[in-house]
């Protein structure tokens, strides 16, 4: 499954988010993702592919694709 496909239906689920708008361009501010839901999302993706999310890194994310980057990134390096 894409990563993408994925926080479609982590943030559609989990976070009240309508799957329609939960694209590469959307900025998580947009997706009214709150602080303390991103430490939650950086959680549940550090299970899902064995990789570690900086807290840096995390609140430097702003948009869908700056999170798909990431961890398709931090993949292929562990691969």
């Amino acid at each position: 499954m894409r990563v993408l496909d994925v926080l479609v239906a982590l943030f559609s689920e989990k976070y009240g988010c309508y799957s329609e708008d939960v694209e590469m361009a959307a900025s998580l501010d947009a997706l009214n993702i709150a602080p303390y839901e991103r430490k939650d999302m950086a959680m549940v993706l550090e299970e899902l592919y064995g990789i570690a999310i900086e807290e840096e890194a995390l609140y430097a994310f702003d948009s869908v694709e700056d999170i798909v980057g990431y961890i398709e990134d931090r993949m292929n390096v562990e691969e």
